[in-house]
């Protein structure tokens, strides 16, 4: 006796090869691309301007102008009145002068013990790399409020 619309009859494989393809690939796509993704941060904080501390007076700070030649304004805020409250640096024919920003930030740090904050303003078309060297100089002098002003 057969039976007619039985189980005996409808004997079929589902094929998973090409669904492990598809997995195989996909698995190395993403290996790759964690590979190539470097995540790169840049450790800055607000240095001025906290709300918290409404009406309290702002610490001295370091305004520095750069501009797209590879000149310098260094330009002080919020410090006593009688001192020269701007220098400039020239840029040179390789760029920036670098030893002279050196000494400069030196002699600033010497005359104004309590400078510990540095905002850099970089101009529309400045070097990226010249804004990242400005800000590890002033992190290497001591700096500890180092800023980035976005609308120089």
């Amino acid at each position: 006796m057969t039976s007619v619309g039985g189980k005996d009859g409808l004997n079929f494989e589902i094929n998973i090869l090409p669904i492990l393809d598809i997995l195989s690939v996909l698995i190395c796509f993403l290996l790759l691309t964690a590979v190539w993704v470097q995540l790169g941060s840049l450790d800055t904080k607000q240095a001025i301007g906290d709300n918290s501390t409404a009406g309290a007076k702002n610490p001295p700070s370091l305004w520095v102008t750069l501009d797209t030649k590879g000149g310098i304004l260094l330009s002080l805020r919020d410090v006593p009145k009688g001192t020269a409250l701007e220098h400039s640096i020239l840029a040179t024919k390789a760029g920036v002068n670098w030893d002279l920003l050196e000494s400069k930030l030196q002699a600033l740090r010497s005359q104004f013990p309590d400078l510990k904050t540095g905002v850099v303003r970089p101009e529309a078309r400045s070097s990226y790399g010249n804004v990242i060297k400005v800000m590890d100089k002033l992190k290497q002098f001591q700096f500890d409020g180092v800023g980035l002003s976005p609308l120089g």
